[in-house]
This record gives structure tokens, sequence and C-alpha cells, in this order.
């Protein structure tokens, strides 16, 4: 869905083929980042989005740890609610929206079901394909009619998730650590907001000798998701849900039992994202641990990379070797997180103590639930009190074929720490400009070169226009915005990263459209 808005976005004609009615029968997917809120935002409906999550607009994204619901605290990171005011990044003129995907899904579909250049064929299951020089030839089946269908294509892009056909049939194979550990997903209704004392929170670590997991707010009201970890593969048969909630809830607080899943993790990315005019993308292209909130956000920032690339290729601006660029920019970066999401699951599972005292009402109870505290808080904190703005929205692509490097060393990736800056390759920074716009709501739909010091641009400018390279020309004389910026010249691509930057035109600027079109 994620990639048909940006195709529709760049007027691109796309078909979405969808072997379900596009219904969510279980609530997975916590959280959207501030990076795919920045994307939403591009496209229209980040607004919606937040106010159509799902939780009252008042309800706070908090984090809590405790030994269970009516236990004690652990520990605790407070943040405001979807709809606060403060719930902004600092680095950002949008926030982290904490939303189940029975919320997300329905506003991407409504969304798509507006946009002219989107056909969705829900009920549809994806037979076979084959590819040539000339495009992609597809075979699908509607599932009420039994009818089989030939689709001829540009392109094919597999966003059919961890098992994908599209991959096995590429041959292309995942990379990494399978299984890592079986676990169980617990629905309930219940209402244990108001049997607690510790106040309303997105999501309750438990930490006690009987259980290991979590409990999610699906709706910020009754419906609830508990994550069993590290439930041996034996037991899964014969797992007593009850009981499980039981440990995590206490003895006093109602529950009904909804329905039971059991799941498992991988941290594993595909060997390449492409052959051909075949791409992978999400799940498709890499797993990880469900920590962190990196799955969807991560597929998300596949479907923007693919989308601009493809667009450009096909409006004949693109350069030969722009669509190889995108395993070269995306998969280090599924690597990272999915690297991330492995390292903040061991982190807690082994530093965490889970002394079945932890919850007595004495002072070895509470030795043990201060070092339980200080551990989290060595361990969790830039997951949970920095909201991983590094990772979310510091994340560059190093050694990108159409990143034009000026010589000086990549900044510091602290996954806690996000430090704006214009290396090629990265975000481009976000800023206030007088107008009350963020510089972030300058770009998307071309190349953008912000112009600092009245510069003359007319060599740039006449190379982009020689190839059709759409590109704005934007001055800005905002000494804090330029500040930012670090340059008097940063060229920002249609996705929102910097492509190249400078104090002055450079003679071959003609290589240097070459090189960020991929043409080079």
């Amino acid at each position: 869905l994620a990639l048909a808005i940006e195709l529709a976005y760049r007027n691109i004609h796309c078909l979405v083929v969808e072997q379900t009615d596009g219904s969510v029968d279980f609530p997975t997917t916590n959280l959207a980042n501030t990076r795919t809120v920045e994307h939403l935002r591009r496209w229209g409906f980040a607004e919606r989005m937040r106010f159509e999550s799902g939780y009252p607009t008042d309800y706070p994204r908090n984090y809590l740890f405790v030994t269970r619901m009516d236990g004690h605290l652990i520990a605790r990171f407070d943040h405001p609610a979807n709809g606060a005011p403060d719930s902004r990044s600092p680095f950002s003129p949008e926030g982290r929206l904490w939303i189940s995907k029975p919320y997300f899904d329905p506003v991407l579909h409504k969304h798509v079901a507006t946009l002219p250049q989107v056909e969705v064929r829900y009920q549809t299951s994806f037979e076979a394909f084959q590819q040539s020089e000339g495009g992609v030839s597809a075979e699908i089946l509607d599932k009420k009619s039994d009818q089989k269908e030939t689709i001829e294509a540009d392109y094919l892009v597999g966003c059919d998730g961890g098992r994908s056909n599209i991959r096995r049939a590429l041959g292309i194979k995942y990379d990494g650590v399978f299984s890592q550990g079986m676990n169980v997903a617990v629905l309930f209704r219940s209402p244990l907001l108001k049997r607690i004392t510790h106040g309303p929170a997105v999501q309750y670590q438990i930490i006690n000798a009987q259980i290991n997991g979590a409990i999610a707010a699906a709706d910020g009201k009754e419906l609830w998701r508990l994550n069993i970890r590290n439930v041996k593969q034996e037991q899964i048969d014969t797992l007593n849900a009850p009981e499980k909630l039981g440990f995590a809830l206490g003895d006093k607080i109602p529950f009904e039992l909804l329905d039971v899943r059991p799941w498992t993790g991988h941290c594993v990315v595909a060997e390449k994202y492409q052959d051909g005019r075949v791409f992978l993308a999400g799940d498709a292209a890499h797993l990880n641990w469900p920590a962190g909130g990196f799955g969807m956000n991560t597929g998300v920032g596949d479907a923007v990379d693919i989308g601009w690339k493809l667009a450009a290729v096909l409006q004949g601006w693109g350069g030969a070797n722009l669509l190889n660029s995108y395993t070269a920019e995306r998969k280090p970066i599924a690597m990272i997180n999915v690297n991330e999401a492995a390292e903040m699951r061991a982190s807690f599972d082994n530093q965490t103590p889970f002394s079945p005292k932890i919850g007595d009402d004495s002072d070895e109870g509470k030795a043990l639930r201060d070092k339980a505290r200080a551990a989290i808080m060595r361990t969790r904190a830039k997951e949970f009190q920095h909201d991983s703005a590094g990772i979310e929205l510091g994340y560059r692509y190093e050694n990108s074929p159409i990143c034009v490097a000026d010589g000086t060393p990549a900044p510091e990736l602290d996954h806690g720490l996000y430090v704006p800056s214009t290396w090629p390759g990265v975000r481009a920074p976000h800023a206030w400009l007088k107008d009350g716009r963020s510089t972030l709501d300058l770009y998307g739909k071309s190349f953008v070169l912000l112009n600092f010091s009245a510069t003359n641009t007319t060599t740039i400018t006449a190379a982009a226009k020689q190839i059709g390279l759409p590109l704005a020309m934007i001055a800005i004389e905002e000494p804090k915005v330029r500040q930012t910026y670090e340059h008097d010249l940063v060229l920002i691509r249609p996705d929102g990263h910097v492509a190249w930057r400078g104090d002055a035109i450079p003679p071959n600027a003609n290589e240097v459209i070459d090189k960020v079109r991929g043409a080079a």
C-alpha cells in the first residue's frame, strides 16, 4: 500500500494484488516511527492517521516495566499522547505514532481507494510470473470467480512477506539467523486500566519468574495483546494461555480470552533485493525481531526508495543504473535494523534479573527491582526513552552509487542520538522556515537545490533540464537554516535524502547530475 501511494504520488499507474479482502484479523504492528510519519505527511494524511489511531487523543505513549499489572512498578518512560502538541520530535515536524495494524491499514486502504493511478484487486492470488528485457508477465487468479488473468507490466515488486513466493521463484535466499525462539501472542479484552495504579501506557513489560513477556495496548481502551517470549516448542500446543495471563495481570484483574497465535522471530536479510525487473520490499526482503518498531517502518522506507526510482526510469530521466542502487542503499539499512532489534532482545533477556522474589514486598524484593531498573536504563533507554532517534532519522546511504561523496567522514551513527547533518546520503534535516513550513515540506516531487548564498546556479539547472531531470531551485536567506544545512548549496533527492553539497557549483555539473540520476 505504501508503494502504491508513493507511485501514485509520482503519477505512476500500478496494480496491487492482495489475496485477502484487506481486513486485519489480529492486531500486530505497534509503531509508526517518526520517519514513516514524515512520509505520511508528504502523502497528505499524517493528521488523519494521528487522529484515527484508535487511541483516545489524550492516551499517553508511555512504556512501563512492572512485576505484573497489579504489582510493583520497576521503571517507566513517559511520552505524550499521539494527539498532544508536544508529541512531535524536536528533529522533525512529526513524531512517533502508537498505532495498531487494525487502525493503520484502513487509513492506507481508504487513501489508496481515492487514487486514480492505483487499482487494487482484493481476494486475488498471485500465481506466477515471467520476465524479459522488456517487462514482466504475471498470472493472477480471482479467488471469487476462479478466473485467471495475465497482466503485462513494466516491473514487479514482491511485497508478499516472509514467505514470499516471488523471492523463492527468483532463488534469492535470506542470510542470517532463523527461529530465534518461539513466542505466543495472546489477544484479550480487559478493564485493566480501571484496576491498576501505574496509569495508562502503550506497553507494559512484565518482569517476574513465571512469564517473560509484554502487554501492548491495541486500542487504548479494553483490547490488549500479551506477547509471551521464549516458549519452548514442545509447550506451544499445551500452552495454558489463561494461566499465563494470570501471571501477567495478577489474580484480581478479569479478562476475556479472544485469540492465541504462536509466532517465531527471525533476524535475516535477503542476499539481494532485485533480479532484473523484479524487486523485493518489506518482509520479503528482511525479517527482524519485533523490538524497536523496525519491521513495518523499514518496509515503508523500502517502498519510498524503490518508488521514486521506478518513477524516474518510467518518466525517462532515470539512468540505466538507478534501479541497481536499490539493493545498495536499502540492504545495509535492513542489516543495521535487524541487528539492532536482535541486540535489544538479547540485552533484555540476558541482563534483566527474573528472581521469584522480584515482586515481594521486602528489602530483597526492592533490591532486585532496583537492580532490574538499572539494567533497563542501561540497555533499553535508547529504545524507550530516546525513541531510537539516531536509527530512525540518522540512517544514511553510505557508499551509495548515486550520492556524490565529498571526502568528509560520515557522522557517527549513534542509535539513541540524532545529530542533524547534510552528509551526502543522509536524510536532509528538518528546520523551521520563517513562513511556518518545515524544510521537509520542500521535498518530494523533484530534486531540490537549496541555495543559501544567491549563487548563480545556471550551469546545474541547465544540465538537469537537458536530460529532463526535474529540479527546483529554492533560495533561502535564513542564517539559522544555513547553519543546520552546513553548506551554501545542498541538493536533495525526491525521497528527501542529500545527493550532493558544496559551497559553489562544481565545474563538472553534468557529471553530478548524471551521478545522482544513476547514469554515471
